[in-house]
């Protein structure tokens, strides 16, 4: 991770929230690049920095929401802590594309204030979409690859020696 993105602040620092607009425009990308998931994170940087890492989305969310009960500080560190533990397997670059969609309104909208449950929830009407979605790229790379017939690098080394016979042969005749 420190050889990727360096020390911790510099992967905060790379990571942010302006990132999830470039997240929704890649959303392949969001899913089969290489961003690293939270449990890589949490293994380079320490489980502090991931849950920092969450608490950044969330507090961009808190700010985006026009609602007038903000979620508090503790809550936030709660629920980042759950989304840690329950999703280990996530991409940074699949919460990003997440809390982009979660800021669209996409899953519903918050009611007087910012809802750790309804996060949660939207969370796992996201899981949903991405299942259908990982579905369909791996389907489209399939039959691209079907698409595209294979190309042999050599031949058997009784295909050579048949050949070879066969110029050799031809040579003689002329």
């Amino acid at each position: 991770m420190k050889d990727l993105y360096g020390d911790a602040r510099r992967f905060l620092g790379v990571f942010t929230p302006d990132l999830q607009t470039f997240a929704a425009r890649q959303w392949v990308r969001a899913y089969k690049g290489t961003a690293p998931t939270l449990e890589a994170v949490a293994a380079g940087y320490g489980e502090d920095t991931a849950v920092v890492w969450i608490c950044i989305q969330l507090e961009n969310v808190n700010l985006f929401a026009g609602v007038k009960e903000k979620m508090p500080v503790s809550r936030q560190k709660e629920l980042s802590r759950l989304m840690l533990t329950e999703y280990p397997y996530l991409k940074v670059s699949e919460l990003l594309l997440f809390f982009h969609r979660l800021k669209c309104g996409r899953y519903g909208r918050f009611y007087g204030s910012v809802d750790a449950l309804f996060i949660s929830s939207a969370l796992l009407q996201f899981l949903a979409e991405r299942r259908k979605e990982l579905s369909r790229i791996e389907e489209e790379q399939q039959r691209q690859s079907k698409a595209v017939p294979a190309v042999h690098e050599g031949i058997t080394y009784e295909e050579y020696l048949r050949r070879k016979q066969q110029r050799g042969g031809k040579r003689d005749e002329g």
